[in-house]
């Protein structure tokens, strides 16, 4: 008899994972859009909820203070800052937003930024009036280009986004952030996808870094946070709303504890081999059909598939939910105006994606290839 595999420390991982929160209703592949929160964020957002109830919401703000200090010192060190300033916020979109307004002297005229960057910080920047500068060079940023463009043409600050919306692509924010120090340009990094997903504590050369709650973190929706290092912490004064969803921020706080408990490192890597094996299966299942962007061993977890013919994937993708009990993510252009030229299909399984959940996708989209 040949005896069992022994289980490897990503199963026990995934086990955890899928142990420390609700069942699943569907095949959840959408990871990137919003996580599936634990018990323990569930309970914490309703107790605090129930102390509003109890104590009225500023006394239970109060009561509440010292957790949230917490989980920013903890955001920091995730960050590898020794000091800085972390806001709560209601989104990453909010996050841009209110660093933007907060700069010193008023909105900065011109923000340098890849060809793939995210389509709405895009709209964020021009609705404040921000002139916008494209850097040219690869999908993969390349720090030669950015210290070539900033050699020719100066703006007030580099937007970066580690790991963008529509691609899962990892991109060496800390090699263009060091080019871009060197310039004596201050850097902005969005790490919406990047932040609990990704190594971030390298992010030593970076003066802001903000990101949202509801995606690899799995806490709560509407929550977010913004960082800020250096004399700029000092300069763009207090960014935080005192008037927020008090709850959701201690959401926050339990799921970036819990991320802390499960490892980092060890969540980085689980979420990397999910990716891994979500674009050999895929890639192997749907040959002929669909193409795999990524490089099939990129470390994250964020798989983008484009159909070889012309589908309306808006509409399939309702119709994995509504058929097939599968959820996943429709990217439209408007994800990356200046990268997309059609749209795609994301998949974003987390630390529970089984290969049998990989399967049903490949059956479901090959029924409608």
């Amino acid at each position: 008899m040949v005896p069992p595999a022994p289980r490897s420390p990503s199963d026990d991982l995934a086990a955890t994972w899928r142990r420390t929160r609700p069942a699943r209703a569907l095949v959840h592949l959408d990871s990137a859009a919003a996580g599936r929160s634990s018990w323990a964020v569930l309970d914490a957002t309703a107790r605090h909820a129930r102390r509003e109830a109890e104590l009225g919401g500023y006394l239970a703000a109060q009561e509440a203070a010292a957790e949230l200090e917490r989980a920013r010192e903890r955001i920091r060190a995730l960050l590898g800052w020794d000091g800085g300033t972390v806001a709560f916020v209601h989104s990453a979109e909010d996050a841009l937003r209110r660093v933007l307004l907060g700069w010193p002297g008023g909105p900065p005229a011109t923000v340098a930024h890849a060809r793939g960057e995210y389509g709405p910080n895009l709209a964020v920047l021009r609705g404040l009036g921000v002139a916008t500068r494209e850097v040219e060079g690869p999908h993969r940023l390349d720090p030669g280009a950015y210290t070539t463009a900033l050699a020719r043409h100066r703006p007030d600050l580099v937007h970066l986004t580690w790991l963008g919306s529509h691609v899962g692509t990892v991109q060496p924010v800390v090699e263009v952030a060091r080019a871009c120090r060197a310039a004596g340009v201050p850097v902005v990094v969005d790490a919406a996808q990047a932040f609990g997903h990704l190594d971030t504590s390298t992010a030593g050369d970076v003066d802001v870094v903000y990101g949202t709650s509801r995606k690899w973190l799995a806490g709560p929706r509407g929550v977010g946070f913004v960082a800020v290092r250096g004399d700029l912490a000092r300069r763009t004064g207090d960014l935080e709303q005192a008037e927020a969803h008090v709850a959701g921020r201690l959401g926050l706080a339990v799921a970036v504890a819990e991320h802390v408990e499960l490892g980092p490192g060890a969540v980085r890597a689980g979420l990397a081999a999910v990716g891994a094996r979500t674009r050999h299966r895929l890639a192997a299942g749907l040959e002929g059909a669909w193409d795999v962007v990524e490089d099939l061993d990129e470390p994250s977890a964020l798989v983008t598939l484009r159909p070889r013919r012309p589908l309306d994937l808006a509409a399939l993708r309702a119709a994995l939910i509504a058929e097939d009990g599968v959820v996943t993510t429709y990217l439209g252009t408007e994800r990356s105006p200046g990268e997309m030229a059609a749209p795609a299909l994301r998949v974003s399984g987390h630390l529970d994606t089984t290969d049998q959940d990989l399967d049903t996708l490949v059956r479901a989209l090959r029924r409608r290839a």
